[in-house]
């Protein structure tokens, strides 16, 4: 599966794009585009799939993507079961990557935001001081216009390229390498969330990236650093997390509902991975809110 190009719309009069998205779940799949992005979720969790790199996202996430680079959202699985309280709400700005000509960026002024942009290819992310003060700057652009909409682009871009940011895709990442992504991950992540709550053999899941399981074993274990069944059990115990968290439903209700075949097992699971049992993290959480 290769990711689609989208083609990005600019309002008349607007020289680049920033909106705010209010929707039930994210559902634009694997693309890119020629604007850098820099995305910033305010509600909403699941995983990120950048360059080679899935990770988690969550509310405060703040990311900045290259031009070109290969990218898409894919929410939890609560997401997309029609539930009004989940919601999807980000706002996402993107400029056309010749919006700073060369000659603009070899100025003094704007040597941070040349730093940004030269180190976006494998899509950046940003320490939680930095990412505080974009926040307000990214809200303060939507509601802004004309000049003083761009003045707070450059002042949002030159806080992001003066922070210590960290790449996000892997070092031998390549932009070029979308053109021979296969999709077997993203397909393996999606039919994960879709069953995570019922046993899935290794025969089932190598069987939709489509090899036998001793070559999915290690394809699997190479991109992700952990065998399969550790990524199951992660992506168990995130959805007790947010059970746990949500609602009032008892820890046995929550362990078999998300996949767990008896009680132990959970605990042991739940524990490993939180480092509290269910019940102290219920506990946990209940001080939190009090």
């Amino acid at each position: 599966m290769k990711p689609f190009k989208e083609v990005i719309n600019y309002l008349a009069g607007n020289s680049f794009v920033i909106k705010y998205n209010d929707f039930e779940h994210f559902s634009v799949p694997y693309h890119y585009h020629n604007e850098f992005e820099l995305a910033y979720i305010l509600r909403s969790t699941g995983k990120k799939f950048i360059g080679d790199v899935i990770e988690d996202f969550g509310p405060g996430d703040i990311v900045f993507l290259g031009s070109t680079l290969p990218h898409f959202f894919l929410n939890d699985k609560q997401y997309y079961s029609g539930n009004p309280e989940l919601r999807v709400n980000a706002y996402i700005l993107q400029f056309p990557a010749d919006y700073f000509s060369d000659n603009q960026l070899i100025r003094p002024e704007f040597a941070s935001i040349s730093r940004l942009l030269a180190n976006s290819s494998r899509g950046l992310k940003f320490p939680e001081s930095i990412k505080i003060q974009a926040a307000d700057l990214i809200q303060k652009m939507y509601k802004d216009a004309g000049l003083i909409r761009y003045f707070t682009l450059i002042e949002l871009l030159n806080l992001l390229g003066q922070s210590d940011f960290t790449p996000i895709a892997s070092q031998g990442y390549s932009k070029s390498a979308y053109h021979n992504f296969d999709g077997r991950l993203v397909k393996v992540y999606q039919y994960s969330i879709e069953n995570f709550n019922k046993k899935i053999s290794l025969n089932e899941v190598a069987s939709v990236a489509g090899m036998n399981p001793t070559a999915f074993c290690r394809y699997f274990r190479s991109k992700m650093r952990k065998t399969y069944a550790e990524f199951v059990n992660e992506l168990r115990i995130n959805n007790a997390c947010n059970m746990l968290r949500n609602s009032n439903e008892t820890i046995a209700f929550v362990c078999f509902e998300t996949g767990f075949n008896n009680i132990s097992n959970f605990n042991r699971q739940f524990k490993g991975i939180i480092g509290k049992s269910p019940s102290e993290y219920r506990k946990f959480l209940n001080v939190e809110n009090d």
